[in-house]
Parts: C-alpha cells; structure tokens; sequence
C-alpha cells in the first residue's frame, strides 16, 4: 500500500512537473515571439543579395551579396559585394572568337517604399508595395573586344562607374524576409561601358 502511494504521488508530481515545464515553455515562447516582433522595429539591420544565371552561347553568372539597415519604414540603406562571370562565343569580322572575364566591385544603394502596404489601398492579403532604387556602382571589368567589335585593342582591364536608378516591387515573407523585383536604368552609361539597360534583379533580404 504503501509502495502504491509512493508511486501515485511520485506520478502526480512529475505529471504536475511537466505541466509546469510545459506551461513555462509556452510562456517562454510567447514571449520569445512577442520580443522577436517587437525587435523587428526600424532601426534594423538586414543581409540578402541576388543570383542570376544564364548558359548557352552567352554564359552569364551574377552573384550579389547585400548588407544594411531599414532606417525607417520606407527607407533603407545599404551595401553590395558583386561578382560576376562572362563566357561569349561571339563574331569579330567572319571569326568565331570566345571572350571570357571575371567582373568584380561593389555598390552602395538606397530604397524608400513609395507605396508601403498595398493592404492599405485595396484589399489584398499578401504585405507588398511600390519601391524606388537609387545606386551607385564600381565594377572592374575587363574590355569586351567582341562587344566593341575590336579585336586589336590593347585595353586591359578597367574601372566602370555607373549611377542606377529605377523601381520595383516588394513583398513581404513572414516577419523577417522579402523579396524584391526592380528594373534598373544607367543615366550616366559611358561609351565604354558593354552592359545592357534596363537591367533586371530578382533578390531578397532577411533582418537580423
């Protein structure tokens, strides 16, 4: 009997525990949300990028890591590491010539939502809006001599300065993350420069 009464009551104690632990453990994860909620408030801090690939005769990689920091609800500011890859089997008068570079450089940028919360205008379910980019870009790129059509150049290897600018689109995925689409023009294109315009970049950011 008295073995019985030791067991019940050593039962009812680690059932009583693990209610508590477990009662703990939800309050511990409420709070956890509310504060990761309550973390995601401007001013933060953000990372991201974009990857863009293409193959065949033009083989093209594009690989942009981003940094920065949502100041406030419509404005961010940030920085961008750029890698990029080129393999063209291009046509120099009748000949059949490959042209093959590394690009590499860097990029400081600014977004401001114009439209925040399309949830606010119309009734959609998704958090999305309009932004506006502004963004100036280094890249060291080596001269394109089937792009210029010139195979005898004795230019090397170069410094591109351009100033993008354009819009897009945003929505948002989840509390941390979105992604974004913008199409971007060069107003100040140099006649040395072989990139074509608009461009188009796909990517997303994650807060910290």
């Amino acid at each position: 009997m008295r073995i019985t009464k030791i067991l019940l009551l050593s039962v009812f104690f680690l059932f009583n525990f693990n209610n508590q632990v477990s009662s703990q453990e939800k309050k511990e994860s409420k709070q956890k949300g509310k504060k990761e909620r309550e973390e995601i408030k401007e001013p933060y801090l953000f990372w991201g990028g974009s990857l863009w690939l293409g193959f065949g005769s033009y083989t093209y990689v594009d690989v942009n890591a981003v940094f920065g920091s949502q100041l406030t609800e419509r404005l961010s500011l940030g920085l961008s590491g750029k890698y990029q890859y080129y393999k063209d089997k291009g046509n120099i008068t009748g000949n059949f010539q490959t042209f093959e570079t590394s690009v590499y450089g860097g990029s400081v940028f600014s977004q401001f939502a114009v439209i925040k919360d399309f949830r606010n205008l119309v009734k959609v379910k998704a958090h999305s809006g309009i932004i506006l980019h502004m963004e100036y870009e280094f890249l060291n790129t080596k001269y394109n001599y089937i792009y210029f059509d010139d195979p005898n150049s004795t230019r090397d290897r170069y410094w591109l300065h351009n100033v993008l600018a354009g819009g897009g689109y945003f929505q948002q995925m989840g509390k941390r993350a979105k992604t974004y689409i913008v199409l971007l023009w060069n107003v100040n294109q140099a006649d040395d420069n072989p990139y074509e315009y608009p461009q188009l970049r796909i990517g997303f950011s994650v807060a910290i």
